[in-house]
């Protein structure tokens, strides 16, 4: 759980606290607000830095230690967010966020009684706080203890969770209301708001309880994506849609149906797509046995539901260490994922990002690197040129990359989940085949580091921004916006 001044969601924003720290260079408190903004716009990395940044500046700030803590352990860097958290709660014993953040990272390693103890401790400090009520309830959700974590719901939910953002156009604005999930794993939509074009505002779908009065917005944007980790989110945001006469994106009852064992199902009918097997056990029937019964081989994949950017992901080479590595990954259920071999010619793997917006797809980014778990932040790109300029090629002409055969198979994927804005990780065969990593609402498009070295991904990340901001208006007039 971070902390911010303010949110940020457009770069504009950034060069403005960057001409006001050349004015004042000594003011703390920017150099907090440009790691913020560089977090929300997506530049993890330069997030980081800057964060470690005011802390070399301020080693006791808030906001530093917080902010840092959270976005390692955001990212499952648990013993490397330790330091921070710990330092922030130690520093400000009285700050609930402080002690809220303490109770996740011992949740994330499995220290429930720790968990429990942190969050109790954060309610001593403020009984209404929201987070540590819905921390509870989770812990003990997991402890199987349904009443206590029914009653911290109730005392987190005794109301609907509402906030607006602040508008600054001179027009009318765009009215759009943002749907978001307790329980984490929504999209990134910071940079698709205009905020001289669109007054944004956000409710947290799982604290409507009963009939809600929603106020007239234009369009009703659906950000809860991860079904396997928001179901129950997405099942009262199905009531909210239905209740609403705003145009509404993304419509909850079709992101239901994007659980990564379904939309694999769904996509294993489509010719030249392979979908990797994909089924979900419970962790005392994973056994060698049943998965070979079912129809996987050595090597193949475990994961940890509702996880994303490589976490509490692994593979499992023979059968032999299955146990072993099964018990390094959290939760009660685990997914077993078909292992698809993407080397290419090189031995590298190339994973591929698309996402489609409003039935069109815009390439993303293509990650190269020599494992299996590749992600664009630890992928072999910065220091190759050659990398670079094969995704170049990839960004600017995808049909040359994938084949038309390919360019249909991923416009059938796009169809088949049946949303306005999803995406689609994948490999290509050396027969042309799309190999499915993953497809759903959460794909991220995060903008490249500045310099020049980025300028190609740059263009990819504006198509995209542009293409939402289009479909926004596009459906907004069919809600009354002029």
């Amino acid at each position: 759980m971070r902390v911010s001044a303010t949110p940020f969601s457009d770069p504009r924003q950034l060069d403005a606290i960057d001409e006001m720290i050349a004015a004042s260079p000594g003011e703390i408190g920017l150099h907090f607000g440009r790691a913020c903004c560089l977090e929300d716009l997506g530049r993890i990395d330069e997030a980081l830095k800057a964060y470690v940044d005011v802390l070399t500046r301020q080693p006791t700030h808030f906001g530093g230690l917080t902010n840092l803590g959270s976005l390692l352990l955001e990212r499952g860097h648990l013993t490397e967010a330790r330091p921070y958290l710990k330092a922030a709660a130690a520093l400000y014993p009285a700050d609930p966020v402080a002690l809220v953040n303490i109770a996740q990272l011992e949740m994330e390693t499995g220290n429930s009684a720790a968990a429990v103890a942190a969050f109790s401790a954060a309610l001593e400090v403020n009984p209404e706080f929201l987070h540590a009520h819905l921390g509870l309830a989770k812990v003990y959700t997991e402890l199987a203890e349904v009443e206590r974590a029914q009653q911290h719901l109730d005392r987190a939910y005794a109301e609907p969770k509402a906030w607006s953002y602040p508008y600054r156009g001179t027009a009318p604005p765009l009215t759009v209301l943002l749907l978001v999930s307790a329980f984490g794993g929504d999209m990134v939509t910071n940079l698709f708001f205009d905020d001289d074009v669109v007054q944004k505002g956000v409710l947290l779908a799982d604290s409507v309880r009963g009939d809600l009065a929603l106020p007239p917005y234009h369009v009703l944007f659906n950000a809860i994506g991860d079904a396997d980790r928001s179901r129950p989110s997405l099942e009262r945001a199905v009531a909210i849609a239905a209740a609403s006469h705003a145009a509404v994106i993304n419509d909850p009852a079709a992101v239901l149906r994007t659980t990564r064992v379904e939309t694999m199902q769904r996509l294993r009918a489509i010719p030249g797509v392979r979908a990797p097997l994909t089924e979900r056990f419970a962790r005392e029937a994973l056994t060698a046995e049943t998965l070979l019964s079912r129809g996987f081989t050595f090597p193949l994949l475990l994961r940890s539901p509702g996880h994303h950017a490589g976490d509490h992901f692994a593979v499992v080479l023979t059968p032999d260490v299955l146990t072993e590595v099964a018990a390094t990954l959290p939760g009660r259920e685990l997914l077993a994922i078909e292992y698809l071999d993407a080397r290419g010619a090189d031995g590298d793997v190339r994973k591929y990002r698309v996402v489609s917006v409003d039935g069109r797809l815009y390439p993303v980014h293509l990650a190269i690197a020599p494992q299996w778990k590749v992600h664009y932040f630890s992928a072999e790109m910065a220091d190759r040129p050659d990398h670079r300029a094969e995704e170049a090629a990839f960004l600017e002409d995808i049909a040359s990359v994938v084949g038309h055969g390919g360019l249909g198979g991923l416009e059938a994927i796009c169809a088949t989940m049946g949303l306005d804005y999803a995406g689609v990780d994948f490999g290509v065969g050396a027969d042309g085949t799309i190999l499915v990593f993953e497809a759903n609402a959460t794909m991220a498009v995060y903008p490249p580091d500045d310099g020049e070295t980025w300028g190609y991904r740059r263009r990819a990340v504006d198509r995209v921004i542009a293409a939402v901001r289009t479909m926004l208006v596009a459906r907004a007039k069919t809600a009354g916006y002029a």
